[in-house]
């Protein structure tokens, strides 16, 4: 007799007893020893693999496929780590008490059990986020609707002593005898989100991957592991304290949410809080987002007591909660700011937030990559090849060369203003032909540039004959000014819209 699919341990022993005609109790004593007490303990959790392997040899059931009903076969997809003893992750304690169960740990679908040909106890129906039944829009139950008893299907032929199962599982009360599948369902409205995220779920633990923030095959683990630090983020008293400003989800049931973990809350203080996960995570990450700046969530809350957050949870309560806020990323730093300027206004991260309803958290870059190096001196490039005029066009090449040999050279202002040809030999004893297809990168290629600007362009800007220095003003005739280099660093940033950019010069040459 083989497991059903998804089927629970504890629920495949009952049945295969009562398909034999003994009483549970009965058949685990013979098969298993009479001091195989298997039933004082969470055997859906803690049954030792020498039980399992006698339940293959008389059932014909390969090892592997009774391994996969227990609640252990989920490691390393649901949680990283089975915890046999104590509290697992994910898992809702029944509080096995003798043979007696104290907490309603496991759930039931009432229109499942009516529907199966044969009634099985699911094993997804011990985990914390099955809360509702997503087939048939409805709410799971974990206590008999008759007496609110927590469900103990392995006490449910122990009312007599002479009357023997012939089949199948019995699916009524241990303790009044009510029949789970003439449960009246009271009208619930499950809100379609709900119902969505309660599917995505089961998905993902079903294949062991999902798709989900921008990852087409994120890692089930990973997937939950994120779910349940956004859940201790979501749980925290200061946080819940915040999320009463919310205008879109509701918190009543998350009061007295419990400190010790949320497998310990009620059904339905876990269903409220799944439902609103469905809303938060709907759009990931933007429902959260705002929820965050409606409600001012911050950092230390929702990063809860784990020093292990996976990238796509953390990734976003560092970005948008954390007190050293910034931008999600040059592009889109970009893209915005040209969007502000042309609406004709000057960018800022205040006017960005008005005209776009977009929080720049705008820090600016303190020291400059040779990425954005190179994108400076290519913006300049366009720059060039859009001015018509010689004389503009000469100043252009002067401060691209200017740039770039302050940045190869580690040059500050003055020492460029005060740049001489024979200093730059000075600093550079050899040279390369000069290579204008790639920015110069090294000293000898630096050397290479100011040489033949030297030849072919300074001649341009008309500097008078006594003047020595390298870098000259079209004004003056002289030598650049030491302000006069940074002013047109500033422009140079601002001109081609490098806003996250330092437009301060010594950010240039760090």
């Amino acid at each position: 007799m083989q497991p059903k699919e998804d089927e629970l341990l504890s629920s495949w022993i009952i049945r295969l007893a009562h398909a034999h005609g003994y009483k549970v109790q009965t058949m685990c004593s013979m098969l298993l020893g009479s001091d195989a007490a298997i039933w004082n303990r969470d055997v859906d959790q803690l049954a030792p693999i020498e039980d399992l392997q006698r339940l293959s040899t008389i059932s014909g059931a390969s090892i592997e496929r009774i391994e996969k009903t227990t609640l252990r076969s989920l490691e390393g997809d649901l949680f990283e780590k089975h915890t046999p003893h104590g509290i697992c992750r994910w898992i809702v304690p029944i509080g096995v008490f003798h043979r007696s169960r104290r907490r309603p740990g496991l759930m039931f679908c009432p229109q499942c059990l009516k529907e199966d040909p044969e009634p099985y106890f699911r094993r997804t129906w011990r985990l914390a986020f099955a809360t509702i039944c997503a087939k048939h829009g409805c709410y799971l139950l974990d206590t008999c609707p008759n007496c609110n008893s927590p469900l103990a299907p392995h006490r449910s032929d122990m009312q007599s002593r002479t009357v023997f199962p012939k089949t199948g599982l019995n699916v009524c009360c241990w303790k009044c005898g009510f029949d789970y599948r003439k449960t009246i369902e009271q009208p619930h409205f499950l809100e379609e989100l709900h119902v969505r995220f309660q599917e995505k779920l089961e998905h993902a633990l079903n294949v062991g991957y999902v798709e989900w923030a921008n990852s087409p095959n994120m890692h089930s683990l990973v997937f939950f592991e994120g779910l349940r630090a956004l859940i201790a983020g979501l749980t925290s008293r200061q946080t819940r304290n915040r999320l009463k400003r919310s205008t879109n989800i509701s918190i009543a049931e998350l009061s007295n949410f419990p400190e010790n973990g949320f497998e310990f809350a009620n059904l339905p203080s876990r269903r409220e809080l799944f439902c609103i996960l469905a809303k938060v995570t709907e759009r990931w990450p933007k429902s959260f987002v705002d929820l965050i700046h409606e409600c001012d969530l911050r950092y230390a809350d929702l990063k809860g007591d784990s020093h292990r957050r996976p990238f796509w949870y953390e990734d976003v309560i560092h970005l948008e909660a954390s007190a050293k806020r910034i931008s999600t990323s040059d592009t889109e730093f970009n893209s915005i700011s040209n969007a502000v300027r042309a609406r004709n206004v000057k960018f800022s991260a205040f006017k960005a937030k008005q005209l776009f309803d977009r929080k720049l958290h705008w820090q600016p870059v303190t020291s400059v990559s040779d990425e954005t190096y190179d994108e400076l001196l290519i913006s300049i490039d366009h720059e060039i090849a859009r001015t018509l005029d010689s004389k503009d066009r000469a100043v252009l090449i002067r401060d691209k060369i200017m740039f770039a040999v302050g940045r190869v050279l580690k040059l500050t202002q003055n020492d460029l203003a005060c740049l001489t040809i024979d200093k730059v030999h000075q600093l550079v004893s050899n040279t390369e032909t000069a290579d204008f297809y790639n920015n110069a990168k090294t000293p000898a290629q630096a050397r290479a540039w100011v040489e033949w600007y030297w030849q072919n362009i300074r001649h341009q800007l008309e500097p008078n004959d006594a003047v020595m220095q390298v870098f000259t003003s079209v004004q003056r005739k002289k030598g650049i000014k030491r302000t006069t280099v940074g002013a047109r660093f500033r422009r140079a940033v601002n001109a081609n819209l490098l806003d996250r950019m330092n437009t301060e010069y010594k950010a240039w040459i760090k």
